[in-house]
């Protein structure tokens, strides 16, 4: 989910173990906004349309590996191609 409490709870908990960023590039659904203003970095938030592509990209190889491995109807020649790979 991507609600304002879900929010919170991640910020925080990055906050604690990276210390405060100097700037948070978000897409511009409105419950980072509120997280942001709640936890007093509001100032430091960047919303862009192409700002957010490293990090929209950097899961990319894993969403690729997901979809090969989805047509794969049986457990065992999922093992196969796991083990050739």
């Amino acid at each position: 989910t991507r609600d304002k409490v879900s929010a919170l709870k991640f910020m925080r908990k990055a906050m604690k173990r990276y210390g405060n960023p100097q700037v948070v590039v978000t897409d511009r659904l409105r419950s980072y906004g509120a997280a942001m203003r709640e936890i007093g970095n509001a100032h430091r938030r960047e919303t862009g349309r192409h700002l957010n592509n490293r990090a929209e990209n950097s899961h990319q190889p894993f969403r690729r590996r997901e979809r090969a491995m989805s047509r794969f109807r049986r457990m065992r020649s999922l093992q196969k191609f796991a083990s050739i790979h």
